[in-house]
């Protein structure tokens, strides 16, 4: 038993120096390794070092070409300019020699010689003259006629400021006229000038709340007659004490007294033939509303006259009568 331990001792023995041996030259065979691998990569780190140089250096000759390009590109492009500018300029001396070669051709044609040029040169210098001539004389002759002309003038102008002061006073004499005469129409009464208030049975009275019609009537004044055409419109207005229409006019126009328009409400109109003699004329108005107690006043008018106004009075009702 102790025999076999010892075998199996010296077995184990023999294993582990064999394993320690095996180790030792696996070590040895890395290390050898590891020596190489760094040797190799600091090869490599070099030869990268240098390809990253080379690499910089044709970046830069790149970067250079690059630039001289673009320097000879734009070079070109300002030599294209040129060209086409000296281009241009050549098509313009063209056309002006082209021009030149013309007028060339055309002087050549009319064949005159300086000599014959300057002869008529000379003549027409001498027919200027005589016309300068002739102008100084005529000139003279017309400083002397401007003379009169504005002798003449301030004459005249002292005649038309004598016409215009005489014509503006005349216009206002006219104005002055027409004023009054417009003031003795306006103011000229018609003839038999009334007004009725009328019930409903048409007898006459005096109660403003039995009013029911106003019968306005008049002749028209010879005067009026002879200043206005035949056939006229007549305006019948009827105002209160506060020269306010009462209700029921039916529209209201506007009639020229003097050079003015006057409006008036209009309660009843009449067209009327004025060439008639006597002219009688008379005005019928229903009342729409009942009247005040009050004074009140018809008044007629044409287009263009007034024939004239008449007052009247409506009363209260009292007990008996």
């Amino acid at each position: 038993m102790s025999e076999l331990t010892d075998s199996r001792k010296r077995a184990f023995t023999g294993i582990l120096v064999g394993a320690l041996a095996v180790a030792t030259a696996f070590g040895i065979y890395q290390a050898y390794r590891s020596s190489e691998i760094s040797d190799e990569r600091d090869r490599f780190t070099v030869q990268s070092d240098s390809l990253m140089t080379v690499k910089n250096n044709l970046e830069e000759e790149i970067n250079g070409l690059t630039k001289d390009l673009n320097d000879e590109r734009d070079e070109n492009a300002e030599l294209v300019n040129k060209t086409e500018y000296i281009n241009g300029l050549l098509a313009e001396k063209e056309k002006v020699v082209s021009k030149l070669n013309r007028e060339t051709a055309n002087l050549r044609k009319q064949g005159k010689s300086k000599d014959e040029q300057l002869t008529i040169l000379n003549n027409q210098i001498i027919a200027l003259n005589d016309v300068k001539v002739l102008m100084e004389r005529n000139l003279s002759d017309l400083q002397a006629n401007n003379a009169n002309l504005i002798s003449e003038n301030t004459e005249w102008k002292a005649k038309y400021d004598e016409l215009r002061t005489q014509s503006d006073e005349l216009n206002t004499r006219i104005a002055s006229l027409n004023k009054k005469v417009d003031d003795i129409i306006y103011d000229s009464p018609a003839d038999n000038f009334r007004v009725e208030a009328l019930k409903p049975n048409s007898k006459v009275t005096a109660k403003a709340k039995k009013a029911h019609t106003l019968k306005v009537s008049f002749v028209v004044p010879e005067m009026v007659k002879t200043s206005t055409e035949s056939m006229q419109t007549l305006y019948l207005t009827i105002l209160d004490d506060k020269n306010v229409p009462v209700k029921g006019a039916e529209k209201e126009v506007s009639i020229m007294k003097g050079e003015k328009l006057m409006p008036i409400a209009v309660h009843a109109t009449q067209t009327v033939d004025f060439s008639k003699n006597p002219q009688n004329t008379t005005f019928m108005f229903d009342v729409k509303e009942k009247l005040a107690p009050g004074t009140y006043k018809a008044s007629v008018y044409s287009n263009n006259d007034y024939l004239g106004t008449v007052e009247f009075k409506v009363r209260n009702s009292f007990l008996f009568f």
